[in-house]
């Protein structure tokens, strides 16, 4: 959630499209919409336990791979993380998203 408001505030800040927001990652220099994705790269990685030095697409796919071999043999695939019950679940329910510019 903080990257969308991150990234919702400064486009709206800079009148930037959604496109020049993330060309401004080519600059050198501190850039904090660099830092929000280095953080949930960060939490990603935790998540689903990735080595530091795994490749993320490569890591990803097996994962892919594993979770459609399950699904094949009929077993429940489960999400990385805690389970959450249905009253925590409505805290991770935003309605904030990128909206067209009109």
């Amino acid at each position: 959630m903080a990257l969308r408001a991150l990234r919702r505030d400064t486009m709206r800040k800079l009148n930037y499209s959604l496109r020049q927001l993330y060309r401004t990652l080519d600059q050198p220099g501190d850039n904090p919409l660099r830092e929000a994705h280095a953080r949930l790269d960060a939490a990603v990685r935790a998540a689903y336990d990735m080595p530091t030095n795994a490749d993320p697409l490569a890591f990803l796919l097996e994962v892919n791979l594993d979770c459609t071999a399950k699904e094949k043999a009929g077993e429940k695939i489960t999400p990385p993380g805690l389970p959450l019950s249905n009253d925590e679940r409505k805290d991770f329910i935003t309605q904030d998203c990128i909206q067209v510019a009109t």
